[in-house]
């Protein structure tokens, strides 16, 4: 992993705390002014952690595409499936379609929709489950029965062992799956423009997150615009600005 990338993680996760289930008790006692900045706080480290881990196999790629095609059997190989793999690539060099996929989301848009999906960290799901964004899954050794699913429904919301657990596989999601195709090339179309990344913009493609649609994505934006957001994007963006 690149030094930077390094140091960066070990700074920030030295400044976490493991092992609860959903946040702190007395977060559920702080007003409600106080408890969104302590939510927003809270999930921005985690969430730059994941941001600057999925940075670091960008830059693998990237490196790749510098060099001679990996052996069959290296250590620089091995990886290279275990990114096709988890990314769902269909060919091993196919490297544009790893840059494509494998980038950063917006801490804007991950705090916006953590706070929508978790009922500001107030739903059951979350608090039992450390699910954050509202994963399903099909798996019922994986899952718990949501109260309100409907009869012949057999869907589970999925259950997670950490909150990190559940912000990777949503950057995941976000980062593979057909139905935010939009969002990963409307990003690319940014990187290559030298435009920002930013939540407010990259939210409009997120549609098909919700059955709410469009309603969905102005949800997301207000609370971009409204608790300042974008904010957190920059400072991100200044901490990584020179690594692509």
């Amino acid at each position: 992993m690149h030094y930077f990338f390094k140091i960066l993680l070990v700074i920030t996760i030295s400044s976490l705390s493991y092992g609860e289930t959903g946040l702190p008790k007395e977060y559920y006692k702080m007003s409600s002014k106080k408890a969104k900045q302590f939510f927003f706080e809270y999930f921005e480290k985690r969430i730059e952690i994941e941001n600057i881990k999925i940075l670091a196999d960008r830059l693998f790629i990237k490196s790749l595409q510098k060099s001679p095609l990996p052996i069959k059997g290296s250590l620089r190989y091995e990886k290279l499936e275990l990114l096709q793999k988890k990314y769902k690539v269909k060919k091993i060099f196919d490297y544009p379609k790893y840059i494509k996929k494998i980038d950063i989301v917006p801490p804007s848009m991950a705090l916006a929709q953590a706070a929508t999906e978790s009922g500001w960290g107030k739903s059951r799901f979350f608090k039992e489950a450390n699910n954050i964004f509202g994963h399903w899954t099909y798996n019922p050794k994986r899952g718990m029965i949501p109260l309100d699913r409907g009869e012949g429904k057999k869907h589970f919301v999925r259950i997670f062992k950490t909150l990190e657990d559940s912000i990777a596989a949503y950057m995941l999601n976000l980062n593979r799956t057909s139905a935010y195709k939009r969002f990963r090339i409307i990003r690319e179309q940014m990187r290559k423009n030298k435009i920002f990344i930013n939540g407010l913009s990259l939210s409009s493609t997120m549609t098909k997150y919700s059955g709410i649609g469009h309603n969905y994505v102005k949800i997301l934006q207000s609370i971009i615009t409204k608790n300042k957001l974008l904010e957190y994007d920059k400072k991100f963006y200044h901490k990584i600005k020179n690594l692509d």
